[in-house]
């Protein structure tokens, strides 16, 4: 029963470790996968989805960051001017995630450096 409390302890330490961002390679694992995972969603229905932002709600107005997950889906499919209409500056985050995953890939590559 220890043993597999120390599995279970190991395998949240290594999701902590991913989700907190903090070494080259589980930025490049949770970006891509958060690409990937935007690219092969059907955004043609997603606008429909009920959207609710705590800062709208509560302060009434529109945060810069409202909608920028949905416009990098569109841009994913192709659809600039959607991309454009959900969020502009959907044209800023997307080259500085490319420029963090080049920086960290080239990284890796140095150093060899694998851990999570």
């Amino acid at each position: 029963m220890v043993n597999f409390y120390k599995k279970i302890k190991s395998l949240f330490n290594i999701l902590f470790l991913m989700l907190s961002l903090s070494k080259p390679l589980s930025r490049i694992i949770l970006f891509c996968s958060g690409l990937v995972i935007l690219w092969i969603l059907p955004t043609a229905n997603l606008h429909y989805l009920p959207v609710r932002s705590i800062y709208e709600s509560f302060f009434g107005f529109k945060p810069y960051s409202s909608g920028i997950t949905r416009a990098v889906s569109r841009l994913l499919h192709g659809d600039i001017t959607g991309a454009w209409n959900f969020n502009p500056l959907v044209y800023l985050v997307i080259p500085i995630i490319f420029i963090i995953l080049v920086k960290d890939i080239n990284y890796l590559i140095r150093t060899k450096d694998f851990s999570i």
